[in-house]
């Protein structure tokens, strides 16, 4: 999840720099990042289904090796059309890994430690934040653009020869078909914890897809600033997914969530102020990382209980739900940038959050009413009670 991690948030703080060379403008660089996310949301699901009977280790090393000629192709793209198409490669790699790797740990452990697990997971994803895409952007910074996707790729490789030696051959499972597999959303509460995971995802990207144009614009940060400045956003992240898993094991998953939600809140709002001078930014990020991430382990947690036998199911369309969040809070930020409202990108990220919280607790709200409801007695019970008592 490292390479996938640096590949995911990287393209925030080259947007820059990729623009000018590419003669783009703010909101058509920025889509870079939505033609990754829609086809991450599509193809999660669909590649899980199409791959289930396949050995996970070879599965996962083919995957890379798809990941590894994306992000080359990104690296040596002539032109945006060919950019776009190497970010469509790129996604359509990143989405079975994911979903694969997810589903695999929850398997694997057992239910007491499960959040501990998934967080184990996606800290490598965090840990990339805070160490792979500043490295990156130093690349970037140093050299160009592009020499960070192939940083990437590198990556990617050196991701696949640790796993070669390192991880045994796991079967594959039968197959499951892609209407069974969609089909589970419609699994009691389900659709409300996806509304809330895609709502608290567009929160947060809808400031962090054009973070490193904000950094430089209204935080007037210079390149080497910026490249700290995500670190500590990266440092946060990996203790909040890492205190989030923590906490999924030991009190209910949606009171987790409603807290952790309600701090990003306050958080994103306070980015407004505190993204105008270099010292502000570095609390704010920091603060925002540990936050947001905190509440990964909590969503997928919950996902699990909810969805029982299709647990991992809802893990693979959850991941959809992310990046079609992802998808729409490009567009959002992309519209505000267009209207020269970059400064207001974090109240809009706050507003979605209100609106994740109204989910969950309407979800949740619903899930106690569900559990509340007496069970009606079969009949034979209630004539066998009435005969004792006549």
């Amino acid at each position: 999840m490292f390479a996938i991690g640096t590949d995911l948030f990287i393209v925030s703080g080259l947007l820059p720099e990729l623009g000018r060379d590419l003669k783009l403008s703010t909101e058509a660089a920025g889509q870079t990042s939505t033609v990754f996310a829609i086809t991450y949301a599509v193809a999660a699901p669909i590649l899980a289904s199409v791959t289930a009977r396949l050995d996970r280790r070879v599965l996962l090393l083919s995957v890379l090796a798809v990941f590894a000629v994306g992000n080359t192709l990104s690296a040596v793209a002539p032109t945006y059309a060919v950019l776009l198409i190497s970010r469509v490669i790129t996604g359509a790699g990143a989405a079975l890994y994911a979903a694969t790797a997810s589903a695999v740990a929850a398997r694997i452990t057992s239910p007491e430690r499960r959040g501990r697990a998934l967080a184990v997971v996606y800290a490598g994803m965090t840990s990339a934040i805070a160490l792979g895409v500043p490295i990156g952007n130093e690349i970037g910074n140093l050299s160009s653009w592009r020499w960070a996707f192939g940083f990437v790729a590198l990556l990617a490789v050196v991701t696949m020869a640790g796993l070669w030696g390192s991880i045994p051959a796991v079967p594959g499972a039968p197959g499951v078909s892609v209407a069974t597999r969609l089909g589970a959303i419609r699994a009691k509460h389900a659709p409300t914890a996806m509304l809330t995971t895609l709502l608290w995802v567009l929160g947060t990207f809808t400031v962090y897809t054009y973070l490193g144009t904000m950094l430089g614009d209204v935080t007037h940060a210079g390149e080497s600033t910026r490249t700290w400045l995500l670190l500590l956003f990266g440092v946060g992240s990996f203790a909040g997914v890492m205190g989030g898993g923590w906490l999924a094991d030991r009190i209910d998953p949606a009171v987790g969530l409603t807290s952790t939600i309600g701090l990003l809140i306050a958080v994103l709002a306070l980015l407004t102020f505190a993204l105008h001078s270099v010292a502000g930014a570095a609390v704010g990020l920091l603060l925002w990382g540990l936050v947001h991430w905190a509440s990964f382990p909590l969503i997928q947690h919950r996902l699990l209980s909810i969805g029982g036998k299709n647990g991992d199911m809802l893990l693979a369309l959850n991941n959809s739900a992310v990046y079609i969040g992802q998808t729409l809070a490009a567009i959002l930020g992309g519209v505000l940038a267009a209207a020269d409202q970059l400064g207001r990108l974090p109240l809009a990220g706050a507003g979605a959050e209100v609106l994740a919280v109204l989910a969950l607790l309407a979800g949740a709200g619903a899930q106690r009413r569900s559990a509340a409801e007496p069970v009606a007695p079969s009949e034979p019970a209630v004539r066998d009670n009435a005969t004792q008592t006549g």
